[in-house]
């Protein structure tokens, strides 16, 4: 099976990723870099797929995702306790109340999980059936925390924007789980 990467000197656009995910992901922010509201924007989404490029380069296998994610959290040493990312909104509530900074913590650990979705998807294709899951609970997720954050934070200026491109990878993330574009 082919893989795809893109080449840092290129950067990311349509020609240099997996023909699926060119279809399914067809707007062009999902080939900008620095935009933190896509899956590889922000610093976190970027160095996930970076990682996961290099691991596929090493031998890293799609059924294999998952050992890569835990692996990049146990690597960057996250504080987040395990499953606070998949917990009921009160008891994330009561860890995020626990120190400001936990919200970043939180946030990361969501886009990890999306990113290296997406990055399964740019690299080869498809996404192993568990990451797909995991990614799909992390935009849930994502999309109560900008609803959460319009409350702590009503000044936010890029709220809608940043619902609006959850709520398209969240489409993309629903195609694939469908089999749209699968061969």
């Amino acid at each position: 099976m082919k893989q795809y990467f893109f080449d840092y000197e290129e950067g990311m656009n349509r020609d240099n990723c997996h023909p699926r995910f060119a279809t399914l992901a067809s707007e062009d922010f999902y080939y900008d870099g620095c935009d933190d509201f896509t899956p590889f924007g922000s610093d976190t989404g970027h160095d996930t797929l970076t990682a996961l490029q290099d691991w596929y380069q090493h031998g890293g296998r799609d059924r294999e995702i998952g050992s890569f994610v835990l692996g990049l959290f146990k690597e960057w040493d996250c504080p987040v306790p395990k499953d606070i990312w998949r917990a009921q909104a009160d008891v994330i509530e009561a860890w995020l109340a626990l120190e400001p900074l936990n919200e970043r913590f939180l946030m990361d650990e969501w886009r990890v999980r999306v990113a290296a979705a997406f990055g399964q998807l740019r690299i080869s294709g498809d996404i192993e059936a568990r990451m797909l899951d995991d990614a799909l609970l992390a935009m849930r997720f994502q999309l109560w925390f900008n609803e959460r954050a319009r409350t702590v934070y009503p000044a936010w200026e890029y709220a809608d924007a940043e619902k609006a491109r959850l709520l398209a990878m969240q489409a993309v993330l629903e195609q694939v789980r469908a089999g749209v574009g699968k061969r």
